[in-house]
């Protein structure tokens, strides 16, 4: 019987593009197809750009796992955004762990992040799992997204790096009531202090309701104009990682815009900021911009706000949206990490019978449906 050699890992080359090819193949993801695994050019290219860390291991001359992350430099944040291997489920979570741990240990060398997180918009909670095996939390859910995992209660998980919990989190606030029992999960896990509990602000008071707005759907066009106003520091929310808009919802005097990406192949949707130049009451704005985004048939809507903005948070929940996670330390301001809420909106009916999950998962849901039914009962 040949034995087999230790699994090796290294930083992926462009000249492993055909085997990152086989390697796809092979692992026959459960999501959409990734086309640009399908595009060796594409490829090719995607990794001299962004493949600073993607990391491949190795057994005897053939790729048997990627774990390939998504970093942005200046907030000091990761993403891991694919996750493939081959082999049986056994050697698939081996190779997969010891790609993770590899490209953590090099992150920590190079001190190039504070945090990285997964979702499972394109991770199976199988694969979460691995990242909870290397030191990563369970921050949240997202339930009803339909995102690559088939049970569509979904998961976000988050490392953080040695020391940025306990030196760098800004925790000089008070939390909305709302979001204390999903802060509290995160508390115990990440071992935080405790938060003082905010007074319910009442809502802002005189500003005229949104106007009509109109949906503009060009690509570049709103990716371009998003990129304008962000570099200019006017956006109203200007934080949401890892994602460009392809909407933007406009007045027709162009006063109130919002940015919004939506991937209709998944109906999900996630408001990414906005642009006002004129006073206009959030919570009938939001409302408008859920609605024109349920018309164009998105059922599951996300939108993050950060968790010391007592009033913000209330609109969001007078608008229709729900906690479903927290995670700490997520944007990097000055030398503090700021911490964020995450909100979601289904428009779908859902049931998760007899789910075999991690239980924190589970927590995360029992709070987002007590969240949920709590919100049903509140005036508008």
């Amino acid at each position: 019987m040949t034995q087999k050699t230790k699994t090796a890992c290294r930083l992926v080359r462009p000249d492993d593009v055909y085997e990152l090819m086989r390697l796809y193949q092979e692992s026959f993801p459960k999501l959409k197809q990734d086309a640009l695994f399908l595009d060796a050019a594409r490829l090719r290219a995607e990794i001299d750009l962004n493949g600073r860390y993607w990391v491949a291991a190795e057994q005897d001359g053939r790729l048997t796992a990627l774990v390939a992350l998504l970093h942005d430099a200046e907030n000091r944040l990761g993403r891991i955004r694919r996750m493939y291997a081959a082999g049986s489920e056994a050697e698939k979570r081996a190779d997969l762990g010891a790609a993770l741990g590899f490209l953590l240990e090099r992150l920590v060398a190079d001190d190039a992040a504070d945090m990285v997180y997964s979702t499972t918009r394109t991770l199976t909670l199988e694969k979460q799992e691995v990242t909870l095996e290397h030191g990563f939390k369970v921050l949240g859910v997202f339930p009803n997204a339909v995102y690559a995992d088939p049970r569509r209660l979904n998961g976000l998980s988050a490392w953080f790096a040695p020391g940025v919990l306990a030196k760098r989190r800004h925790s000089e606030f008070a939390l909305h009531p709302v979001l204390e029992p999903f802060f509290e999960i995160v508390r115990k896990q990440c071992d935080l202090p405790k938060q003082e509990a905010a007074k319910v602000p009442p809502l802002p008071a005189g500003l005229p309701a949104s106007p009509p707005l109109e949906m503009i759907e060009a690509r570049r066009f709103v990716a371009e104009r998003y990129r304008q106003v962000r570099s200019r520091k006017h956006l109203s929310v200007n934080f949401f990682p890892f994602e460009t808009p392809n909407i933007l919802f406009t007045s027709p005097d162009g006063k109130v815009e919002v940015f919004v990406q939506h991937v209709k192949e998944t109906r999900f949707a996630c408001i990414l900021g906005e642009h006002l130049t004129a006073a206009v009451e959030p919570v009938s704005l939001y409302r408008e911009v859920a609605q024109m985004l349920y018309d164009s048939r998105a059922i599951y809507i996300e939108v993050i706000n950060d968790a010391a903005d007592v009033s913000g948070t209330e609109c969001i929940l007078r608008a229709g949206f729900v906690p479903c996670g927290y995670m700490p330390c997520l944007k990097h301001t000055g030398d503090q990490r700021r911490d964020y809420a995450v909100f979601a909106r289904s428009y779908e009916y859902f049931t998760y019978p007899r789910l075999k999950v991690n239980s924190l998962y589970l927590d995360y849901l029992r709070e987002y449906c007590k969240a949920r039914a709590a919100m049903s009962t509140r005036d508008a």
